[in-house]
C-alpha cells in the first residue's frame, strides 16, 4: 500500500508543480477559473470571435479582421466598427478577482489612445506612457503614473491585477501600487452585469499573449 502511494506521489508531482499558485495582497484565497498557455484551441467560453486570431508555438496572436475599409464595409454591410485594428476581449470577469497576464503590443509607434488595455470594458484604462512606464486612468477620475515599470511597445508585459470595488492593485513588471478611490470600478452600466478585459491595438498593431491566469475571489 505504501509503495503504491509513493508511486502515485512521484508520478503526480509534475502536475502539482505546474498548477498555478495563488498569491494576493488583497485576498486570502481565490478559485482558479481560467488558466491558459495557448498550447491548444482557444477557449471560446472566455474569448470572443476567432477570426483574426491564431495560436502558434504557445502564442495567441490577435490581428485585424480586415485589411482595408472597402473590404470590411462590403463584408459587414456598415461603415463603423470595421475591425481594421486588433481588438480582443477576455470575458466572464468576476466581481472580485486576481489576474496574471503576459502580453505584448507589437506596433511601430504609439498612436492617439492606442494601444490600450481596459480593465472592465470602457472603464479602468491601463496605457503605455511615451516617456516611460504606465498610467492607470480611472473612469471619470484621476490618473496614476508609474514611470519605473518599463512598460513599452514590442516588449513582453508581465501584468498582475487585483480588484474589488473601490480598490485595485496593478503591477507591471513588478512595479506598481494599490489604489483606493471611489472611482475604482469595472461596472459598466451598459454591460448588463457582464465584465471583461478589452485590448485595443490601433493601426499597424498585433496583440500577442502567452499566458493568462484568472482567479475568482468571491465564490
Amino acid at each position: 500500500m505504501n509503495f503504491t502511494l509513493l508511486l502515485l506521489l512521484v508520478f503526480s508531482f509534475p502536475l502539482f508543480a505546474l498548477d498555478p499558485t495563488f498569491s494576493s495582497n488583497l485576498f486570502k484565497e481565490g478559485k482558479l477559473i481560467y488558466s491558459d498557455d495557448f498550447d491548444g484551441e482557444l477557449n471560446r467560453e472566455f474569448w470572443g470571435q476567432l477570426k483574426g486570431n491564431k495560436i502558434k508555438d504557445g502564442i495567441l496572436t490577435v490581428g485585424p479582421l480586415f485589411k482595408s475599409k472597402e473590404v470590411a464595409m462590403k463584408a459587414l454591410k456598415r461603415d463603423h466598427h470595421l475591425g481594421l485594428e486588433p481588438v480582443a476581449h477576455i470575458n466572464l470577469i468576476p466581481e472580485k478577482f486576481v489576474m496574471h497576464l503576459r502580453y505584448q503590443f507589437a506596433k511601430p509607434e504609439l498612436t492617439p489612445g492606442r494601444p490600450s488595455f481596459q480593465i472592465g470594458h470602457h472603464m479602468i484604462n491601463l496605457g503605455i506612457v511615451k516617456d516611460g512606464g504606465h498610467r492607470v486612468k480611472l473612469p471619470d477620475g484621476p490618473s496614476f503614473f508609474e514611470p519605473e515599470s518599463d512598460m513599452a511597445l514590442n516588449k513582453w508585459i508581465d501584468l498582475v491585477v487585483e480588484y474589488e470595488l473601490g480598490k485595485i492593485r496593478v503591477l507591471v513588471n513588478g512595479h506598481g501600487n494599490t489604489y483606493e478611490h471611489e472611482k475604482v470600478t469595472i461596472i459598466n452600466p451598459k454591460a448588463n452585469g457582464k465584465h471583461r478585459f478589452t485590448f485595443k491595438g490601433g493601426p499597424e498593431c498585433l496583440i500577442l499573449l502567452d499566458s493568462v491566469r484568472l482567479w475568482d475571489c468571491e465564490y
